[in-house]
């Protein structure tokens, strides 16, 4: 009589070959290793040009300046300065203004241009969405003076309309806004036409054969499917102009400085390297919780096969 021993067979539903084909963990760790080796080169630009740099930045700003020498010496000086001075916090509640409302403008209008074109040009929509993005291949400085020659006091724009337009809209807060949404336009444009090119044309139509209105079907399918570029496109929108110095030194004059132009000043005339530090990492920690709160509205609430 043969005596078969329980603790040898496989458990019930497996097989002889499924065993002798099962990975050992050590193929498992080689495996893990390969796609870590993969990844590396990642990491290591990650780790060279963004956290490096970021922690360099902070350790700066925690020095002290002693009439334009840096003692390594760890303080809180400079935040303290920062967060007490009333020039501080009106630049930054300026720059944070500024930036929300050129990137929401630039959100707005980049949206209603990536419908109509997605829906109305047909086969001509890539090539209209080419014509947006074209004045990216032209130089940001040649942008930016374009818009000081337009909005100048003898500029095309008071040429055109007149007493319409106040005279002195040039270096001013609202010459920062329009120019900052000009240049956000097309990111947020391609961000926004990429999200409504993946939702199919024949769920809006089977909406309106549902009897859903043109606005109804917006707002229950369009809006849902495409809120994600949109959110997407306004963050890219609000890291552009946040930081932006260029825009507001050469259309905002006093009246529309930011605080990358108080960055750019304290880095280079001040030769005050730890509090441009501080300005900066300021402005760093103010974006992430910016983009942090957009992020919740990045998540598309729908779905489609």
């Amino acid at each position: 009589m043969t005596t078969i021993d329980l603790a040898d067979q496989p458990p019930a539903g497996t097989t002889t070959e499924a065993i002798g084909s099962a990975p050992p963990r050590r193929r498992n760790a080689v495996a893990a290793a390969k796609d870590y080796l993969k990844a590396a080169p990642a990491f290591v630009w990650a780790l060279a040009l963004i956290i490096l740099p970021n922690f360099v930045l902070l350790l700066n700003s925690l020095w002290k300046n002693d009439f334009g020498t840096v003692t390594k010496s760890f303080t809180l000086e400079n935040y303290i300065e920062l967060f007490q001075s009333e020039v501080y916090r009106t630049l930054f509640w300026r720059t944070l203004l500024t930036a929300l409302t050129a990137s929401l403008i630039a959100t707005v209008i980049a949206y209603i241009s990536a419908v109509v074109v997605v829906r109305y040009f047909g086969r001509y929509k890539l090539m209209v969405a080419i014509l947006v993005v074209v004045p990216l291949l032209i130089s940001y400085l040649m942008r930016i003076f374009a818009w000081k020659i337009i909005l100048g006091e003898h500029g095309i724009l008071v040429g055109a309309l007149g007493d319409a337009v106040p005279k002195n809209i040039l270096y001013s807060q609202w010459s920062v806004i329009l120019t900052l949404t000009y240049v956000a336009i097309p990111y947020v444009f391609l961000s926004v036409f990429v999200a409504l090119e993946r939702i199919p044309p024949h769920i809006a139509e089977a909406a309106g054969d549902c009897g859903a209105s043109p606005w109804k079907t917006f707002w229950t399918v369009l809006w849902p499917l495409s809120r994600g570029g949109a959110a997407v496109g306004f963050a890219i929108a609000f890291v552009l102009t946040f930081g932006d110095y260029v825009t507001p030194a050469m259309v905002g004059g006093l009246s529309g400085t930011m605080l990358g132009s108080i960055v750019l000043q304290e880095f280079g005339i001040a030769n005050n390297w730890p509090m441009g530090s501080a300005v900066g990492v300021v402005v760093i920690l103010s974006g992430l919780v910016v983009l942090g709160v957009i992020s919740l509205f990045a998540r598309t609430e729908a779905r489609f096969d």
